[in-house]
C-alpha cells in the first residue's frame, strides 16, 4: 500500500537559518530523529536535502563526513527509545540520500570491551538520574529485573552513553525528540531533566518542544496526551 509523502513547507525550515552555525546541525539531527519516531521516514530525502544544500555543501569533505557521522548517531542513539524497526527504516532511508564518500565502513562501538561499555552507561545513567527527586531507580528492578538489566547495562553500556560522536547534552536532544515522537510523557519528563542536569536551558526545552510538536502538527500526527510540561530540577 502505498501513501502520499507530506512535504514540509518553507516556513518549517525558518528557524534553523536564525541558530548559531554550531548548533544547525543538533537541529537537523532532531527533525530526523523525529521523523524516525513519528514513523515518516520518507520525508528524511527532504530533510537531507535541505541540509546538503545549506550547510553541507558549505564544509570540507572531512567536515561533511563528520556532520553526517552525528546524524546517523542521533538515530543510532534513538534505538534505544523508538527499537530497531523504525530506526532501521530512518537510517535506510537516510543511506540512500548519503554519497558513497560519507559512508561509515566500520563500528566504532564493536571496538570496545564490553567493560568498558558497562561502565560508562552507568556512568551516563548516573548523571541523567542521580538529580531527579521524581525517579524512582528500583521502579524498573521491581517490574523486571531482567527489563532493567537490559536498559542500564546493554542500552545505556551499549547504545546511549557511547561518547565517541556525540557528547551527553547532543544524546538528550535525540532522546527527548523520539520521545516527543512516541507521545512517552513520564520518559519525556526524566529525560528533559536529564538534559537540564548535562547542560541544557529551559529554553532549550522549550524550542526543542515547538520544533518536534511543529513538526507532528504538519504531519497531521494526533497524540494521546497534550503538551508535555517542561520540568525543572526541583520537582
Amino acid at each position: 500500500m502505498s501513501v502520499e509523502t507530506p512535504t514540509l513547507p518553507a516556513s518549517f525550515w525558518e528557524p534553523v537559518f536564525s541558530l548559531p552555525s554550531a548548533d544547525r546541525l543538533r537541529w537537523y539531527m532532531c527533525v530526523v530523529v523525529a521523523l524516525s519516531s513519528l514513523n515518516f521516514p520518507d520525508v528524511i530525502p527532504q530533510v537531507y536535502g535541505h541540509l546538503d544544500a545549506n550547510l553541507l555543501s558549505k564544509l570540507s569533505p572531512d567536515d561533511c563526513f563528520s556532520h553526517v557521522r552525528r546524524l546517523r548517531e542521533g538515530l543510532i542513539k534513538s534505538t534505544g527509545i523508538v527499537g530497531a524497526a523504525r530506526t532501521g527504516n530512518a537510517m535506510r532511508t537516510l543511506a540512500n540520500c548519503v554519497p558513497e564518500h560519507l559512508r561509515e565502513e566500520e563500528s566504532p562501538r564493536s571496538k570496545e570491551s564490553e567493560e568498558v561499555a558497562r561502565t560508562r552507561g552507568k556512568a551516563f545513567w548516573t548523571r541523567i538520574y542521580s538529580r531527579n527527586k521524581a525517579f524512582d531507580p528500583e521502579a524498573s528492578v521491581r517490574a523486571s529485573p531482567d527489563y532493567a538489566f537490559v536498559v542500564r547495562e546493554v542500552l545505556y553500556g551499549r547504545i546511549l552513553s557511547f561518547d565517541g560522536i556525540i557528547d551527553d547534552l547532543t544524546t538528550g536532544y535525540a532522546m527527548v525528540s523520539a520521545l516527543y515522537g512516541m507521545d512517552c510523557q513520564n520518559q519525556l519528563q526524566h529525560h528533559m531533566k536529564g538534559m537540564l542536569i548535562n547542560g541544557a536551558t529551559r529554553h532549550d526545552l522549550e524550542e526543542l518542544q515547538s520544533l518536534c510538536l511543529g513538526l507532528a502538527s504538519i504531519l497531521g500526527v494526533k497524540f494521546r496526551y497534550g503538551r508535555a510540561p517542561i520540568p525543572t530540577l526541583d520537582e
